[in-house]
């Protein structure tokens, strides 16, 4: 018998697991700085909570976390994105929305990307998305 899939993935500063309403949350704690590594590791352990399912994805950014030019541009490419159908990004500071919005302008992902300043506003955002869920 196949084992069930792990509720939850601690990494090196973030949680990620999967909402009862199906959306993938990704709690990154405060404090840290996000680097290739963590990017890579958060991809691995998406693709083991999912089975290899694309998802919704919630990204509760911790309060003074801040990512490194490697890991947000492996974030936002179709490599980095394997398991998404699209990002909602929760930020707290003024440094955190200008790396969103270059995030956004610049290295343009390839799924629906976007901010908020609150979990419940990301989940409305998510929740409207008309986006084949079998892409």
């Amino acid at each position: 018998m196949p084992m069930p899939p792990p509720q939850y993935i601690d990494g090196r500063i973030f949680r990620v697991f999967i909402r009862e309403d199906g959306i993938l949350q990704v709690d990154i704690h405060d404090d840290s700085f996000f680097e290739l590594a963590d990017a890579l590791e958060l991809v691995k352990a998406a693709g083991k909570l999912g089975a290899g399912k694309r998802f919704l994805n919630l990204i509760n950014v911790g309060n003074g976390c801040i990512v490194d030019d490697k890991a947000r541009l492996y974030s936002s490419s179709k490599e980095g994105s394997i398991y998404k159908l699209a990002d909602a990004f929760v930020i707290r500071s003024f440094a955190q929305q200008l790396i969103a919005n270059f995030i956004i302008k610049v290295n343009r992902p390839p799924i629906p990307t976007a901010y908020f300043k609150n979990i419940e506003e990301a989940v409305r955002w998510l929740k409207s998305l008309e986006i084949e869920k079998n892409m």
